[in-house]
């Protein structure tokens, strides 16, 4: 419905004008007014589409009211009422738009030409809007993924060493994201959601708009993985509650529970107020992404000093877990890097008896000496983490002992074999929507978590990111070779949401679907 204000100083005139568009039945919200002052105040709360002014009025004329809502913005289709005499008067109207003329007294069938006209008008200016919006809307949208790719290899970026040409390059990029966050006025909270469902490839609208409604305020999201999403809440310097951004994000979580039957891995970083801060942050956050392996259900992770965890799990446990599927695959780095995180857990906790830190400590030793197969007499080292006098001595045992076992570590061959199955896996069932990392652990008799880090050892690569790499490849093979359209190729290759596939298509191609295929 199309909004016209009717402005005349005379009541029953503006009445009868009301009268006729009534009569005739056009589609139209009719507001009157007494006077030009009071027109104004009428545009100015809200909109309309249609301006009607007798010319002649006291105090302000219509000329006046047509010149004065200009100025203020408003550009309503504006039509003249006029007598006769007043016709040469009212023609000067042309040079502020007015196109319509409505003559005293009225004719019904020039009220009935004039209105239909105008009508007409609105239908076509309201198109051109809508037109409008949506090329702005797609403007946006393609400015918004660039940003969004442009944050993401920023923060993704890692120097192979320290020097002036990665200096200059970080440098480079940090100017051209300096408008994706306003570091002056704003913080930024990183946030990284992973599931090994396809729930984001599957229900991605659906489910951005669940971040959306459940983390609130400004932020942007921005997709990684086939099951994983970044996601950066951007906030009001000294406005953060980080108590209410964590109920936020375990609100999420439940929501993803009873909506979606998923359990989700969320991992909550602090607030950061540069680009160098936000990068560091988020390297931080994933390095914790290793311990979704070991969890079954939902868990909120929390970056302080050291990371907390929601509900009863207890991070001590978590990082045992990570110590013995390191220790199962002869990764004594590893092994070595979660111990740090298990010393300055312990250190910050009260509660635990210095003879339960000794018998975890021995037994964790065992446990590392057994997966490893190193055949290492543990004796005389079990004997001196118990006679030990503080946790700096029992630390400084246990990594001589590592030392010790790495000496004399031996490789299983079968664990080249395994990889070699995964990637067999992935190239056969790619175009599958349920292929995930839990999938292949299945087939293959594996846990995921072993899975896991078994492929990034002996691979360097991320298992998530290369099933994604691998069927953004295929589908540009696609692409090249064939005339399928987009929702097809998405679906060949393993994406029932083709909005989510062209979004994390962009991420690693810089560009649209359609856009890499025009281009071959």
């Amino acid at each position: 419905m199309y909004k016209i204000l009717i402005v005349d100083d005379e009541k029953k005139e503006r009445e009868g004008i009301a009268l006729l568009i009534k009569r005739y039945g056009y589609d139209l919200k009719v507001s009157l007014a007494g006077s030009g002052e009071e027109a104004l105040k009428f545009m100015e709360r809200e909109f309309f589409d249609i301006l009607l002014t007798d010319i002649k009025m006291p105090h302000m004329d219509g000329i006046t009211l047509i010149r004065e809502a200009q100025k203020r913005g408003s550009h309503p289709i504006c039509i003249i009422y006029s007598a006769y005499g007043e016709f040469e008067y009212a023609q000067n109207a042309i040079s502020l738009g007015v196109l319509e003329y409505l003559l005293k007294p009225v004719r019904l069938e020039a009220f009935a030409e004039l209105f239909e006209r105008v009508i007409g008008m609105c239908i076509s200016k309201e198109k051109d809007r809508q037109e409008k919006k949506k090329i702005i809307y797609v403007q946006e949208e393609a400015e918004y993924l660039k940003k969004s790719r442009d944050l993401l290899n920023f923060l993704e970026w890692e120097e192979v060493q320290e020097n002036q040409d990665s200096r200059e390059i970080l440098d480079r990029m940090k100017e051209e994201l300096s408008s994706c966050i306003n570091f002056d006025t704003d913080v930024c909270i990183p946030v990284i959601l992973s599931c090994f469902s396809n729930l984001f490839a599957i229900w991605w609208d659906k489910y951005r708009k669940e971040i959306e409604d459940q983390l609130g305020g400004h932020m942007m999201i921005i997709n990684n993985t086939d099951n994983q999403v970044i996601i950066l809440l951007i906030r009001k310097k000294g406005e953060v509650r980080f108590s209410e951004v964590r109920k936020r994000c375990e609100a999420l979580l439940e929501a993803s529970r009873e909506r979606y039957q998923l359990e989700l891995f969320l991992v909550l970083g602090e607030e950061t107020q540069s680009l160098d801060q936000l990068r560091k942050e988020y390297g931080e956050l994933k390095e914790q992404l290793d311990y979704q392996f070991f969890v079954s259900r939902s868990v909120l992770m929390v970056r302080d000093e050291f990371f907390s965890l929601k509900k009863e799990n207890s991070m001590l446990e978590l990082y045992l877990e990570k110590i013995y599927n390191c220790a199962k695959m002869s990764d004594y780095r590893g092994i070595r890097k979660e111990l740090e995180k298990v010393f300055a857990y312990v250190e910050k906790q009260t509660g635990f008896s210095s003879i339960y830190i000794k018998y975890t400590f021995t037994d964790l030793l065992k446990k590392i000496c057994d997966h490893t197969k190193s055949g290492m007499n543990l004796v005389a080292c079990i004997e001196q983490i118990y006679q030990a006098k503080s946790m700096g001595e029992v630390k400084r045992i246990m990594f001589e002992a590592l030392d010790e076992m790495e000496k004399v570590k031996c490789v299983e061959a079968k664990e080249n074999r395994l990889v070699r199955m995964t990637k067999n896996i992935i190239h056969e069932k790619y175009g599958e929507n349920d292929l995930n990392v839990s999938y292949i652990a299945d087939e293959l008799h594996v846990s995921s978590a072993y899975l896991s880090s078994l492929y990034k050892i002996e691979t360097g690569q991320n298992l998530v990111k290369y099933i994604t790499w691998y069927r953004i490849e295929k589908s540009k093979e696609l692409l090249k070779q064939t005339n399928l359209k987009i929702s097809d190729v998405a679906e060949r290759v393993g994406y029932l949401n083709v909005s989510y596939y062209i979004s994390i298509f962009r991420n690693y191609e810089g560009c649209s679907p359609v856009q890499f295929r025009e281009k071959e």
